[in-house]
Parts: structure tokens; C-alpha cells; sequence
């Protein structure tokens, strides 16, 4: 009988030692459908026709915590990036160990900056930036940093961010050659009643060269507010960029990698083109953007719809504007709920930037399922 009542106990010390651990996730993907266009009449290229089944962001993670006392606890995530179409990475998502108290709550790790988490006007799932507001949110980062989180007073929270330089650069970790690139990242937020507002800024330090040689800090600043409750959601957004996009990155976006140059065409190009390349690769911006988002509950019924708007971007040496920067974007879709847990999905999207001969017409449409667990 003692032997039985030892196997017994040595039995559930596994389960004891795991019951503040919790197992959540989501399982999201669909079929996405979308064409490229670059330039107009007769001149322009126009890509194939997409099809194909996409993952929108499906991840597994485990989470849990200690209590320490003295209202003191223990906090860690590990969060994985898995993916329906194959491949994945162990925590490739936020993950983390820290400490949460009456002080707020302090992590490092592979952490989500203000500027990731301020997704609230960017509610689409999709692969292809024209189905979403891609383009506007790509300043959200996920860095491995250590990140302090206020409590909320009266509202209000706010946080700070740091990445040393040896994360930001680990390859000049032992040398110092180069330039440092810590980066510093911050928030604020209020919400009251429905009412939310948010701030979000980034600095990467020596992100760009002046035409004198000075080095300069690459800065983000990004401010939503609007309403989510009763059933009815309307956000706005505004953001400013300066020396964090190169033109080559920015027109990829816009494009969803379609005016990419991959290493065998860039052998392929003449000397004048492969240096217009590199050219786009070391000009960096000055942006300014505005996005909105509406919806509503019918039931169990969501239509939305989201708009964007990018006005043309400046050279931050010479000052003057950059062809083929300003765009235009549209989202129509609207979300099914089957149940709390799973949800369809449908939305088409179409994004246009510049004019002429280099224009592009990024035009997409998803039908899919997301599962929460």
C-alpha cells in the first residue's frame, strides 16, 4: 500500500510542477490570390496570377508564472512561429522571462515593441501587404531586448525599450568596428470607456549617413486613437518615418516583393542598372502615412473596411521627393464567427503607388479560417 501511495505522489509531481504552465495558440490560414502590376499600357508587366494556400501567422506558445511573494511574480513566454504551408521556428515569436509586480512589469527576451503591439486599426489577416495595412504597420518590430511596462494609472500606461548594440549587430559583437546600432523604442497608451489612444517612437542609432558623413538616428513616430465598443470600432492612424526605409525596401513593400532583384537577375543587369539598384539601397526616406479602420458586429457578422494613404516620400539628404512613393490602399472584407474559437474570413484588397511607367497595382484576395486555442 506505501509503495502504491509513493508511485502515486511521484506520479502527479510532473503535473504539480506544471499546473501554472498554459498551452494557447491559433491556427490561421486560407487561400490567397493576387497579381502584380508595374507601369501602364503597353509598357507595363504584369505578373502572374498567385494562387496559393497561405499561413497567416499560426504559432503555438507556453506561458506561466511563480509567485514569489510580497506581490512579486515570475514571468516567462515562450511563443513559436508554426505554419500550416510547413516550416516554423522555436520561439520565433515573443518570448521572454521577467518579473511583473506592483511596479509593472519588467521582460527580456525576444519582445514586441509599442510599435508592434499598436496593430489595433490593422485587424486583417493576410500574407500580401495589400490585403492589410502591411505597408503603414511595418514599422512594428519584434527585437531581443529588455522592456519595462508601467501599471496602468487611471488609464494611462506607458513603457520603455532597449537593444544593446551587440543584438542589434551580433556579428561586430567582439570587434566594434562598425557603428553602433542600439535602438531605443517607447509608448504610451489610454484607454476609457471604449476610447483608446496610443503613441508609439523608435530610434536606431546610426541608421543612416548624411551627404557630410555624419551618422544619423533613424526615428519612428506613430499615434492611433478611436473607439472599440457597442459592437462598433473606428480608428485613425498617423505615422512619420525618417532614415528607417530605404527606397528599394519601401517600394518592395508596396509591391509585396514583386520589384525585389534577387542576386541571379542583379548579375544579369547592366552596370548602369545594377548601380540604380544600389542607389535605391542607400537612398533612405522621409515618410508620413494615414490609415483608417471601420466595423461593425452584425451578430455574428463583422464588415470591415480600411483605407490608407502615403503621401510621397523624400530623399533625407537632398530633401526632394522619391517617383513612385505615394500611394493608395483600400481593404474590404468581413469576418464569420462559427464559434468564441473559430472564425472565416474574407476580404480583397488593392493598393496603388506612383504614376507612369513605374507604377504599381498591387490587387489581392483571401478566402480562409483562423482557430483559436
Amino acid at each position: 500500500m506505501k509503495k502504491s501511495l509513493i508511485a502515486l505522489s511521484l506520479a502527479a509531481l510532473p503535473v504539480a510542477a506544471m499546473a501554472d504552465v498554459t498551452l494557447y495558440g491559433q491556427i490561421k490560414a486560407g487561400v490567397e490570390i493576387s497579381k502584380v502590376k508595374v507601369g501602364s499600357g503597353d509598357q507595363a508587366e504584369r505578373s502572374k496570377t498567385a494562387t496559393e494556400i497561405a499561413d497567416f501567422g499560426s504559432r503555438i506558445g507556453f506561458k506561466g508564472h511563480e509567485h514569489l511573494g510580497s506581490n512579486l511574480n515570475a514571468i516567462w513566454q515562450v511563443e513559436n512561429k508554426v505554419s500550416v504551408a510547413g516550416g516554423g521556428e522555436w520561439a520565433g515569436r515573443e518570448s521572454f522571462i521577467g518579473l511583473e509586480g506592483g511596479f509593472g512589469k519588467f521582460r527580456a527576451g525576444k519582445l514586441n515593441t509599442q510599435l508592434k503591439d499598436m496593430g489595433t486599426i490593422d485587424p486583417w489577416e493576410y500574407n500580401n501587404n495589400a490585403l492589410g495595412l502591411g505597408v503603414f504597420t511595418r514599422t512594428g518590430d519584434r527585437v531581443v531586448s529588455a522592456r519595462y511596462d508601467s501599471p496602468v494609472f487611471a488609464g494611462f500606461s506607458a513603457n520603455v525599450q532597449y537593444t544593446p548594440r551587440d543584438n542589434a549587430n551580433p556579428k561586430d559583437k567582439y570587434s566594434h568596428d562598425e557603428k553602433s546600432k542600439e535602438a531605443y523604442y517607447g509608448g504610451l497608451n489610454y484607454e476609457n470607456a471604449g476610447f483608446f489612444a496610443q503613441y508609439g517612437t523608435a530610434f536606431h542609432k546610426n541608421a543612416y549617413q548624411k551627404a557630410d558623413g555624419k551618422h544619423k538616428a533613424g526615428q519612428v513616430h506613430r499615434v492611433e486613437a478611436g473607439y472599440d465598443a457597442n459592437n462598433l470600432f473606428a480608428g485613425l492612424g498617423y505615422q512619420f518615418a525618417k532614415g528607417v526605409d530605404s527606397e528599394y525596401s519601401y517600394i518592395g513593400a508596396l509591391s509585396n516583393g514583386a520589384t525585389d532583384v534577387s542576386d541571379d537577375d542583379f548579375n544579369r543587369l547592366s552596370p548602369a542598372d545594377q548601380q540604380a539598384v544600389n542607389d535605391a539601397k542607400a537612398r533612405r526616406l522621409k515618410t508620413q502615412e494615414l490609415a483608417a479602420t471601420v466595423a461593425y458586429r452584425f451578430g455574428n457578422v463583422t464588415p470591415r473596411l480600411s483605407y490608407a494613404h502615403g503621401f510621397k516620400a523624400k530623399d533625407v539628404n537632398s530633401g526632394k521627393k522619391v517617383d513612385n512613393t505615394r500611394y493608395h490602399q483600400v481593404v474590404v472584407g468581413a469576418d464569420y464567427d462559427f464559434s468564441k474559437r473559430t472564425t472565416a474570413m474574407v476580404s480583397a484588397g488593392w493598393l496603388k503607388a506612383g504614376t507612369g511607367n513605374d507604377k504599381i497595382q498591387n490587387t489581392a484576395g483571401l478566402v480562409g479560417v483562423r482557430h483559436k486555442f
